[in-house]
């Protein structure tokens, strides 16, 4: 009987658990995904649209340097977002394979500079980058930080900067876009804070703990 309780006691918890990831989350899937999953083979991971919004910083600080600073780290978390979806797919855990981000990042850049817009992907709809990349669909998303992920580089930066203060808290968005008509195919909200957001990869394997049952082209 105390076996029977006990098993009983960690399925509730697991129950629980599976439950509250869940409820942090904000997910929607298109309806008819499935006419558009047949007919996709590759997908690219675009840099996140970080934006850093400290509660305080040195009056010395101007926000291109906060800008720099954000395009780092969206770069950073686009790379650990990509190997995170990468192991998954060499696990045979999805029905699309991602194009190597190194590709991905050239190919935007060379178009970019090409018409003056570097660094400006919101200049692009998803249906031209799509084209630009050669992909069936594109993962895009944005960031909202209340100071910088903890890497290295990120941490002396906001020492320079005078970034301190309380915990970081952030707010991440994600979305898949098809590539024909740039319809919206899935969407992904999600609110992390605290040891979360210690660093880039940190951050994307929580992501990827919800993602990971929801995701539209897993097998």
């Amino acid at each position: 009987m105390n076996r029977i309780i006990q098993a009983l006691l960690k399925l509730a918890t697991i129950v629980a658990a599976i439950a509250f990831i869940a409820g942090c989350a904000t997910i929607y899937t298109s309806p008819d995904f499935s006419i558009y999953e047949s007919g996709h083979e590759s997908i690219a991971i675009l840099p996140f649209d970080v934006t850093i919004n400290p509660g305080h910083k040195s009056k010395d600080v101007t926000q291109d340097e906060l800008r720099e600073l954000a395009t780092k780290q969206g770069e950073t978390f686009q790379r650990a977002l990509y190997s995170q979806f990468l192991q998954g797919q060499q696990r045979g855990k999805y029905t699309v394979t991602f194009q190597d981000i190194d590709e991905t990042n050239v190919l935007l850049n060379r178009e970019l500079e090409r018409h003056a817009t570097r660094r400006v992907l919101s200049a692009l709809t998803k249906s031209e980058i799509c084209e630009i990349l050669k992909v069936d669909a594109v993962v895009s998303g944005d960031m909202a930080l209340s100071k910088p992920m903890g890497t290295g580089a990120a941490i002396a930066s906001a020492l320079l900067l005078g970034i301190g203060g309380a915990t970081n808290e952030g707010h991440i968005n994600m979305s898949i876009h098809e590539g024909d008509g740039g319809k919206l195919l899935w969407n992904y909200e999600h609110k992390v804070k605290g040891n979360l957001l210690s660093s880039p990869e940190s951050v994307a394997k929580d992501l990827m703990k919800g993602v990971a049952r929801t995701f539209p082209y897993k097998r």
